[in-house]
């Protein structure tokens, strides 16, 4: 019985197969395009006319991207979507300056010979773009912010959101600047430069936070999220394990479940650890003391 059993099975896993190899070169003979899968590269560092980007110390997120002769100061961050192209020219970057997501930095080579320099401890804000310019240090650029070809912009100078600097335009230090395009409103505050570099400093710790999270293994997202499922359905008042530990990677572990036999760690199973004594200490007697 069981004989036959096999073979019936057998038969009609062979005739599954076959009509879905069938199916598939019906579905590859339709086809107008002919599509193939491709494996596409990283593009965080891109080389380009023999230009590699030169970003030590600093956050590049998976999604970002440096291209050509770019080069990034210490404890600065390109955050996700942020794109830097020194394809044409040159892109440098000072220390502590943050992109923040989706803003474009570019050159220019055809129409006027601009490379573009950007200072330490200034953020460009989400959304803008810094096209063949010059942005000093301390600097504030809001969101969707356009600073175009050979504009300068001083240190200490605020950019209000969505202001544009026309091309060769200069932008004076420690003035705050608004509109299309851009206009002097005041000056910049005290207050407002303080809070510049603390917003510097915060996005430097993110930045490592974010960096430590997109180098985990395949392996550490794994633990991390049984961690998180073991917290959320485990009793507070059972057993707690030792997250801090290395509790998935024990000599004796079974199946990434932990020790057999450490939860229920009495005397049956482990009478090597109990004494004769009274008192208890863990999970062991101590102290004096008989019947």
């Amino acid at each position: 019985m069981a004989s036959t059993s096999h073979k019936f099975v057998s038969k009609v896993s062979s005739a599954a197969r076959a009509v879905g190899s069938a199916l598939d070169s019906l579905g590859t003979s339709l086809e107008v395009t002919r599509y193939t899968e491709k494996l596409v590269p990283s593009t965080r560092f891109v080389t380009f006319n023999n230009s590699t980007p030169s970003a030590e110390l600093t956050f590049v997120s998976p999604a970002s991207s440096l291209i050509g002769d770019v080069k990034v100061g210490e404890g600065s961050s390109v955050w996700y979507g942020a794109v830097v192209r020194g394809d044409v020219n040159s892109v440098t970057i000072g220390q502590n300056t943050h992109l923040l997501s989706n803003s474009v930095v570019h050159v220019a080579k055809i129409q006027g010979d601009f490379s573009t320099s950007i200072g330490s401890s200034t953020i460009i804000g989400p959304g803008s773009l810094v096209h063949a310019a010059e942005v000093g240090s301390n600097v504030m650029v809001g969101s969707k912010c356009q600073i175009l070809d050979g504009a300068k912009v001083e240190d200490n100078v605020v950019l209000l959101d969505g202001t544009i600097a026309s091309p060769g335009s200069v932008l004076k230090s420690g003035k705050v600047y608004a509109g299309v395009p851009a206009k002097e409103v005041r000056s910049v505050s005290d207050e407002e430069k303080a809070k510049l570099l603390v917003r510097c400093e915060e996005l430097n710790a993110l930045a490592g936070i974010h960096a430590e999270e997109c180098g985990k293994s395949h392996a550490d997202v794994m633990r991390d999220s049984a961690i998180r499922e073991d917290k959320r359905t485990r009793d507070p008042e059972y057993f707690q394990p030792d997250y801090s530990g290395d509790m998935m990677k024990e000599d004796d572990d079974v199946l990434g479940g932990g020790t057999p036999g450490r939860i229920f760690d009495n005397e049956l199973r482990h009478p090597e650890n109990f004494s004769d004594e009274t008192g208890w200490e863990g999970n062991k007697r101590v102290g004096g003391g008989g019947e």
